[in-house]
């Protein structure tokens, strides 16, 4: 999977969790959204980030 498919399935899944959730209560909805985006943006890039990037670069550098 490419970035930019992984990053519509993303976008597709967080518009639906939400609009279910807007549909039920607008406030909480909202709240829960918005929680929503900030936890799966954290765990999208600690869990694929790494993988985008080269990994001599992603190692910590020993500067002593």
């Amino acid at each position: 999977m490419n970035l930019l498919t992984f990053n519509i399935a993303l976008l597709l899944g967080w518009l639906l969790a939400s609009a279910g959730g807007i549909l039920l209560n607008t406030g909480a909805g909202l709240l829960m959204a918005g929680l929503l985006l900030i936890a799966l943006t954290l765990f999208s890039a600690r869990r694929f980030g790494l993988y985008l990037t080269d990994q001599k670069e992603a190692q910590p550098k020993d500067y002593s």
